[in-house]
């Protein structure tokens, strides 16, 4: 067994003040037992207006959070999922929306960029284009292997795209890392079960750690959850920032995927055939 926490955040524009929030979240998560600590989607900061980040974000090697994340690791002696940060490129006018596996000794191990982006038309509350500042992925899917178990990596708007689901759970993968920023119109409808499913189609273990609350007019859902492989909600938080802990079973994986033998049973369709 495994313990895995997913801590809710309710991140601002003050950095400094996330990182504290940081900092308290996971020392708590390290002291109840957790061996692996997921924070959210944009845990280091979050804006209203999408176009202040390539000016206020800063890149890889200054940012304050992911260096915090580096020595609470290390101090700890803890496996942790940054989440997602949001840095600006190197080169170029966007932002990452990036997580990094770090390992109990500080090192960054693997890094995963948000492969698609939440680019989308919701009536009433308008159109949010997040690829006009966010440079989406380019290296596809990501496993790696955090405290013996092998784990796939996405961010929030992934969820919606079971193939990359599958190829990760196809590659290994049995723990899947959904960080997220989860919008309140469609959270109600889609969080829950869209997790849940994901768990049942690839017999895997879910860990998604949420953003909550309201902050400088910008909402989000909440509502953490940890979901077994046969998509039992294991763990839950609410509408405040919180920590979840479940155990995680490798065993559980293995027999789910026996007796529900779906990934090997995957048939590759070449098309669609219409007859009238």
């Amino acid at each position: 067994m495994t313990l895995f926490a997913a801590i809710q955040m309710c991140s601002t524009a003050d950095v400094a003040a996330n990182n504290a929030e940081i900092d308290r979240l996971i020392r708590q998560a390290a002291a109840q037992g957790a061996q692996v600590v997921s924070l959210p989607e944009a845990a280091n900061l979050l804006l209203r207006d999408q176009f202040d980040y390539p000016a206020v974000c800063r890149t890889e090697a200054e940012d304050s959070t992911l260096a915090l994340c580096r020595t609470l690791a290390a101090e700890l002696g803890i496996w942790l999922h940054t989440g997602s940060l949001l840095l600006r490129q190197e080169h170029g006018q966007r932002i990452h929306n990036r997580a990094h596996i770090i390992a109990p000794d500080g090192r960054i191990t693997a890094r995963y960029d948000k492969l698609h982006t939440f680019d989308v038309a919701l009536g009433g509350a308008g159109d949010f284009i997040e690829s006009r500042v966010v440079a989406p992925g380019e290296r596809g899917a990501i496993t790696c292997e955090a405290a013996g178990l092998k784990l796939g990596l996405s961010i929030c708007y992934d969820l919606r795209f079971p193939y990359l689901f599958r190829a990760l759970a196809s590659a290994g993968a049995g723990v899947l890392m959904i960080p997220a920023s989860f919008s309140p119109i469609t959270g109600p409808l889609h969080w829950e079960p869209l997790l849940r499913a994901r768990a049942i189609e690839t017999g895997s273990y879910v860990v998604a750690a949420a953003q909550c609350g309201t902050r400088d007019g910008v909402s989000t859902f909440g509502q953490s959850r940890i979901i077994s492989p046969l998509g039992e909600v294991l763990a839950t938080a609410g509408d405040d920032p919180a920590v979840i802990l479940a155990d995680i079973d490798p065993a559980q994986i293995a027999e789910t995927r026996r007796r529900l033998p779906v990934l090997s049973q995957t048939r590759v369709l070449e098309g669609v055939t219409h007859e009238a």
